[in-house]
């Protein structure tokens, strides 16, 4: 076994420990995971200070204080205007229930009246075990999760640890990004640069220009929804807009929600029209206008692979794995790119180019001869 291949064991297994450990521990790891989104995203602020002569430590407090005010006064702001509207839906949701047990009644007659008996068993029987099993699942997870302490835990190390985290990783950024850049194979240091770089420009583009999309959708959603009359719309448009992140998830549940909420009010056509109309327009904005000029194609992911990251995610590590989902397959797309370019400079690639080229001429000029 060669040193190179040694050294790529060494560092296969060292990274199956590490993913282990972390899905092991993942129920802890939310607020420091978030304390280093928030420290990336606002990193740049504490260099503006730092450029007008405050020291580090200085600089780190003002932007971390200012980041809690914000954070306080938005809950503030929002929490008085969602409540109402939170407790009117809560007030709604029998009425909701009445008319879609309506909706279902109407169903099953009609079922009953044109699918065979048999059919129709064999179909309660398959609905009434996956519906059993979904229910069992998430009854046992959620038990888990109360009698564990976890959800409380969770609360409050947001609340309480998130904050001191963020202050002392934005306070020693640059003293962990000069020493990681010491222990670079000084031969390597280029190319790992370059490589760093370009994932940075990725994930900086992408954090502020998806937050950015989420938010102006919310806004319009909200705005929208409230206009054109229908109840909780507000409530229902800034869901909308924060689940926008998952490709087209925030517009469905958008519609979906919009939809069951106008049955309660007995909607009249000029309603469900604004409705479709309000989620076209957003969805055109996002597609042709939010998403190209503030996100671009900086992250350089199909929907596809944004969506099976955000699943793979979220079944590994919870709220915590769609967290950090999409800019861990924006960096792993970045070294994918860098390997299948350095891939093309190998002489693997270059000899079967070289071999199939040699083929074709050899039978071009026994075509040409005959």
């Amino acid at each position: 076994m060669t040193k190179f291949q040694k050294a790529l064991l060494a560092i296969l297994v060292v990274l199956a420990g590490l993913t282990w450990f972390t899905i092991e521990i993942s129920g802890i790891l939310l607020p420091f995971v978030l304390a280093f989104v928030l420290a990336y995203f606002l990193h740049p602020c504490v260099i503006s200070l730092q450029k007008k002569h405050f020291s580090r430590a200085i600089a780190t407090s003002i932007v971390t204080g200012l980041f809690c005010f914000f954070i306080i006064g938005v809950f503030l702001i929002l929490i008085p205007i969602l409540q109402t509207q939170i407790l009117s839906l809560m007030v709604k949701v029998p009425i909701l229930a009445d008319i879609l047990w309506e909706k279902t009644q109407s169903l099953v007659l009609y079922t009953k009246e044109n699918i065979a008996p048999e059919q129709l068993k064999q179909i309660s029987e398959a609905v009434s075990a996956t519906v059993v099993s979904l229910f069992n699942t998430l009854g046992a997870r959620l038990l888990k999760m109360l009698t564990g302490g976890i959800v409380f835990f969770n609360i409050v190390s947001l609340v309480l640890i998130t904050p001191v985290v963020l202050f002392y990783v934005l306070r020693d950024w640059c003293f962990v990004e000069k020493k990681m850049a010491e222990i670079i194979p000084l031969k390597c240091k280029e190319k790992v640069k370059e490589i760093f770089s370009e994932i940075n420009t990725a994930l900086s583009g992408f954090i502020r220009g998806q937050a950015s999309v989420c938010l102006l959708l919310g806004l319009f959603y909200g705005i929208g929804l409230s206009v054109i009359g229908l109840d909780f719309g507000l409530l229902v448009g800034l869901l909308a807009g924060i689940l926008s992140f998952i490709p087209y998830f925030g517009f469905l549940t958008g519609i979906v929600l919009s939809c069951l909420l106008a049955l309660t009010q007995a909607a009249s056509l000029s309603l469900w029209l604004g409705i479709l109309g309000v989620f076209t327009v957003g969805q055109i904005l996002e597609s042709y206008v939010l998403t190209p000029k503030l996100v671009g194609d900086k992250v350089g992911l199909h929907p596809v692979w944004i969506i099976f990251a955000l699943l793979a995610g979220g079944s590994l590590f919870g709220f915590l794995g769609v967290l950090v989902a999409v800019p861990v397959a924006a960096v792993i797309g970045v070294f994918v790119r860098h390997i299948v370019s350095w891939y093309k400079k190998t002489p693997v690639y270059l000899a079967s180019g070289k071999e199939d080229e040699l083929i074709l001429s050899k039978s071009s000029d026994k075509i040409g001869g005959k």
